[in-house]
């Protein structure tokens, strides 16, 4: 828990400092847009710059490979959300190289979910919505 604790002093400090002022805006995306793209970290600092946008610019949805899994999920909620209460008029999905979650195997990752202590029940309910999602075997 070191690392979350680090990070929870930073955040106190910052508050403290009051480093969230510059970053003040509101609610709706002023360039009506929102983005699906994937949580890997290598595109934290890299997507916003590659496309030119700043805080309060759009709304930014990300999850394992970017990926619209279920018509009834968080990410076309989220979506919703977007479009029918905050202004979103367009919609786009950012893909990139070397994706990790293209190159998951559903087997693989229940063995290491098993690695870590994950009761072998839950696996297995686990391993049921993960094949339903979509994730290749």
């Amino acid at each position: 828990m070191a690392m979350i604790d680090d990070i929870l002093e930073f955040n106190k400090k910052f508050v403290e400092s009051k480093g969230y002022e510059k970053y003040i805006t509101n609610k709706y995306p002023d360039k009506k847009i929102a983005i699906l793209s994937c949580m890997d970290t290598r595109l934290t600092e890299l997507l916003p710059a590659a496309l030119g946008i700043r805080n309060g610019d759009v709304k930014i949805i990300k999850n394992a490979g970017g990926v619209i899994s279920h018509p009834f999920g968080s990410v076309i909620r989220s979506l919703m959300v977007a479009i029918y209460e905050l202004g979103v008029k367009e919609v786009m999905v950012v893909a990139h190289s070397d994706c990790g979650a293209c190159h998951m195997n559903s087997n693989e990752m229940i063995e290491h979910m098993k690695a870590r202590f994950f009761i072998h029940n839950n696996v297995h309910v686990i391993l049921c919505i993960i094949r339903k999602g979509g994730i290749s075997a």
